[in-house]
């Protein structure tokens, strides 16, 4: 995992701690690029209360990515999750995830 998604996994850490604790877990839609040239993770613009409400999280980043790179996406169901692809005319490919606060990495 990259740098850049650890440090922003530390000020996700630091600041769901100030305003929401306690309270239940939140979610994250982080998009990474899998095969090609690399560039930073993306974070999604929101955190959510459950998986259902950051599903639409996943269909806007992907949407966002396919729009700014060119090419195609796809959001589809796994193990409970919906996850995204996209394949870009320049040779990338991105996954789309949702995770746990509790899910991300700690520094």
């Amino acid at each position: 995992m990259s740098s850049e998604l650890a440090e922003l996994a530390d000020l996700l850490e630091t600041t769901l701690t100030d305003i929401l604790t306690p309270a239940p877990d939140a979610y994250v839609v982080v998009a990474e690029v899998i095969h090609g040239a690399p560039v930073a993770p993306r974070l999604g613009d929101a955190l959510y209360c459950s998986v259902e409400c950051a599903e639409h999280g996943v269909r806007e980043l992907v949407s966002e990515l396919r729009e700014e790179e060119g090419g195609s996406g796809f959001v589809l169901p796994h193990e409970g999750r919906a996850i995204g692809c996209v394949v870009t005319r320049g040779g990338r490919m991105w996954s789309v995830q949702i995770l746990a606060r509790s899910e991300l990495p700690t520094v």
